[in-house]
């Protein structure tokens, strides 16, 4: 009986040792290759739909940002020009107007690599020191210009080019509202509204700006920069959202009412 047992123990023991290796010995499950992989494709040089395409994005706490155009022509990138601006006065960042070199050089330096390149996943960004925004930056919006490139979403000028005035008609409280609004690349880059005083009075002259050195309340103020960045971000005023401007009501009219007459002269 015991060497019955003894047997059927071994067989057992045989017949898991030939499956254990028979299993081992099986090929791996065949890859789906009509699958679509788990990152989205970049698109690739001569993938892109010809035109000229634009970024602009939103005037940050420091008034300024970052906006860019890109040719594409035969399916290939053709240029690039990134660069930042000043909400006040719509101009590039360059050394008459900005105090920090590094940023310019980082700019400088991004565009040649891009335009040279062709190819954002080639652009060396760990080369570069400091500037750890406008890297940033430069990253997504260049990475959006190629997305709208990839769908053909390309960009029409919405204004003519240059720079735009308007002064009010009537003195306000003894202020006279102007307003100055720039124009590039077919969008409002910048808007430089101030109030000249229009006599002389306790603690200015005619002609002083308005500014918080000589007037005793901040609500003009802040308006202004408020409807500064939603009329450049919105690229104009119309279905401009003003909920969030509170205060100043005057102010607010008075610089919409004059950007509009502006950019009558832009369209």
């Amino acid at each position: 009986m015991k060497k019955r047992i003894l047997a059927l123990a071994l067989a057992l023991a045989l017949m898991t040792v030939v499956f254990t290796g028979c299993a081992k010995e099986q090929a791996p499950a065949p890859v789906d290759e009509s699958k679509p992989a788990d990152t989205a494709p970049v698109a690739a040089t001569g993938d892109l739909v010809d035109g000229t395409y634009l970024v602009k994005m939103e005037v940050s706490d420091h008034g300024n940002y970052p906006m860019a155009t890109l040719e594409v022509k035969d399916g290939q990138v053709s240029s690039l020009n990134y660069n930042e601006y000043l909400a006040d006065s719509g101009e590039a960042k360059a050394e008459s107007n900005y105090p920090y070199a590094d940023g310019l050089a980082v700019i400088k330096n991004l565009n040649e690599q891009f335009n040279e390149k062709k190819d954002l996943n080639a652009v060396d960004f760990d080369a570069l020191s400091g500037a750890t925004h406008t890297k940033g930056s430069f990253k997504e919006v260049v990475g959006m210009l190629l997305d709208k490139a990839a769908k053909g979403e390309t960009y029409a000028p919405v204004y003519k080019d240059g720079v735009y005035e308007a002064q009010a008609k009537e003195e306000s409280h003894g202020w006279l509202g102007e307003v100055k609004v720039r124009v590039q690349d077919g969008q409002i880059v910048g808007v430089n509204y101030v109030e000249l005083a229009v006599a002389d009075a306790e603690g200015v002259k005619k002609g002083d700006v308005k500014s918080t050195e000589n007037y005793a309340y901040a609500a003009p103020f802040e308006v202004a920069k408020a409807v500064q960045k939603l009329v450049i971000d919105n690229n104009g005023t119309e279905n401009l959202n003003l909920d969030g401007v509170t205060g100043a009501t005057n102010t607010r009219t008075t610089i919409l009412e004059l950007v509009n007459e502006a950019l009558s002269s832009a369209k």
